[in-house]
């Protein structure tokens, strides 16, 4: 059978806190749900996404510092980039809001006819932005946001 969605993807990172404002103030995703990591219940379980936490908007994570996790080493076979559909034309504002968070953007060769922007978070978690006029789902935009730049989708 293929796979035709996905429910979520998850990522390790280093401090929450870091993570918390990340995800919420300089992206702005929603918290869904915080728990905890059902191996280690000394260690959170963030769920972002929309404003419902549909399946396919969803990004969690488990912030690992000080629990003794090395950092991760990029190698093959493993997920190097998650990508969020943002609305064509909203690539400038993103730029100014993540500058703004002393996020360094960088321009990416556009992928299938759309641009893209790729950054890091400071987990060193790899982020891209790609504009596009197809995706027809309804959008999510977090208060205090320009509605230009809304979250549709994230995938890895």
């Amino acid at each position: 059978m293929p796979i035709l969605g996905l429910h979520h993807v998850t990522a390790t990172v280093d401090d929450a806190r870091d993570d918390l404002d990340f995800c919420l103030d300089g992206l702005g995703l929603r918290l869904v749900k915080k728990t905890v990591n059902f191996d280690n219940h000394h260690v959170y379980h963030f769920y972002y996404g929309d404003e419902r936490g549909t399946p396919g908007t969803i990004w969690t994570t488990f912030p690992y510092k000080g629990r003794g996790v090395p950092v991760g080493r990029k190698g093959a076979g493993q997920v190097t980039v998650t990508s969020f559909s943002v609305p064509n034309g909203s690539l400038d504002v993103w730029r100014k809001r993540l500058g703004a968070r002393a996020v360094a953007v960088t321009d990416l060769a556009q992928r299938f006819g759309e641009p893209v922007i790729r950054f890091a978070d400071l987990s060193g978690l790899t982020f891209e932005l790609i504009a596009s006029d197809r995706d027809a789902r309804r959008p999510w935009v977090a208060e205090g946001f320009d509605p230009r730049m809304r979250f549709a989708d994230s995938t890895a």
